[in-house]
């Protein structure tokens, strides 16, 4: 297959702040997707800039930590997601909140009438056991989307890097070998959270091979440092 890149900004809709931020780094920059967050402060606004410009890629953010839940006032476990994923595998209680969660926030995504064209979640808890076979029987065989389960790479390998990146993959690859979806290969950004470099992004693209890579961003005003790399990466860098 050819060398597909993808560049992705999650928690569209958790404030106007990100939504504005994600809609000028499309428009004037290229971000080419972004991942929805249902029940949020400003969804409903992000949902309107989805609609109002088509060429920019929708995704689902789901999410069971760090924000505000869909059935219920505030998570048990708060914002940790260690806390969130111990609760969901041992707690009877966390592991129906999250099923509940799953569906309403998948069930709120539908009646935007927006197309899904992928899906992943705030602090990667899809990957989670529990999570990931809720996820599969909820959105069920009608997703012909792509999910979130590339190998995560580090911009800068280090002893400590290369391991955090292997044990990760060495999880992620189970789910992916039972995945009903199509899934990234790579994961790009997890080590350059909230200060991704535009230098950076694009040396390592030039030396991907074939396959599938994602690029996360996390915009969060238009002169922060994500938004910054956008503007300044070159359009030829960009999967469409």
């Amino acid at each position: 297959m050819a060398k597909e890149v993808i560049f992705v900004a999650d928690d569209f809709g958790m404030t106007s702040e990100i939504n504005d931020a994600v809609l000028h780094t499309h428009l004037s920059g290229n971000l080419n997707a972004t991942a929805l967050m249902m029940a949020q402060p400003a969804t409903e606004g992000a949902v309107e800039m989805a609609k109002a410009h088509p060429s920019l890629q929708i995704g689902w953010h789901l999410h069971l930590n760090d924000s505000q839940p869909s059935t219920t006032d505030r998570w048990p476990w708060g914002a940790s997601p260690a806390k969130a994923g111990f609760s969901i595998g041992l707690s009877r209680n966390g592991y129906e909140l999250m099923r509940r969660e799953v569906a309403r926030q998948w069930e709120l995504f539908q009646e935007t009438g927006l197309e899904c064209r992928f899906i992943n979640s705030h602090h990667h808890l899809h990957a989670h056991p529990f999570v990931y076979r809720a996820l599969r029987e909820t959105v069920g065989s009608g997703f012909h989307g792509w999910i979130r389960l590339g190998k995560p790479r580090t911009f800068e390998p280090t002893p400590l890097s290369l391991l955090w990146s292997g044990l990760g993959w060495t999880y992620l690859e189970r789910r992916r070998r039972l995945s009903a979806w199509r899934s990234t290969d790579t994961l790009w950004g997890l080590d350059r959270i909230f200060h991704m470099n535009a230098g950076e992004v694009q040396a390592t693209i030039a030396t991907l091979p074939d396959g599938f890579h994602e690029f996360l961003f996390h915009p969060r005003s238009r002169t922060c440092p994500d938004s910054v790399c956008l503007l300044q990466l070159k359009a030829s860098s960009v999967h469409s």
